[in-house]
Formats: C-alpha cells, structure tokens, sequence
C-alpha cells in the first residue's frame, strides 16, 4: 500500500508540475483523478494504523474529489 502511495504521488507531482509549466489545464480532471486515488489509498492506510478520523477525513475528501474529476470529464 505505500508503494502504491508512493506511486500515485509521484503521479499527482507530475501532473501538477506538467500543468505549472505548460499552463494547459486539460489534464486537470486527471490530476483530480489520481488524488482522489491517492486519499483513498491514505485514508485505508490511517483506518489500518488505528486512525480512524483522519482515515474517514481521507475518504471523505477521496469522494469529493472523485465527485469533482467525474464533473471535470462531463
């Protein structure tokens, strides 16, 4: 799982500086995407240590986020 994170952010940080440099914000709803990935990979991480608020606070945020690229795409 923190593979997966690590990879996820890695992702997130290319996009994020792709869009910077190039001011094209096409990629957007994809940046918006691999976060929404990325907080729910998080908040399964924090529900396994036994951090069960910011675990939930992560999902949460995932689902908005995911609400947001799905409107991104439409």
């Amino acid at each position: 799982m923190k593979i997966t994170s690590l990879i996820l952010a890695a992702i997130v940080l290319t996009l994020s500086i792709y869009t910077l440099v190039t001011d094209n914000y096409f990629v957007m709803p994809y940046f918006e995407l691999f976060v929404s990935f990325m907080f729910v990979v998080l908040g399964l991480l924090q529900l396994r240590e036994n951090h069960k608020v910011f675990g939930i606070f992560l999902l949460v945020c995932a689902g908005f986020a995911l609400y947001a690229s799905i409107v991104g795409f439409v």
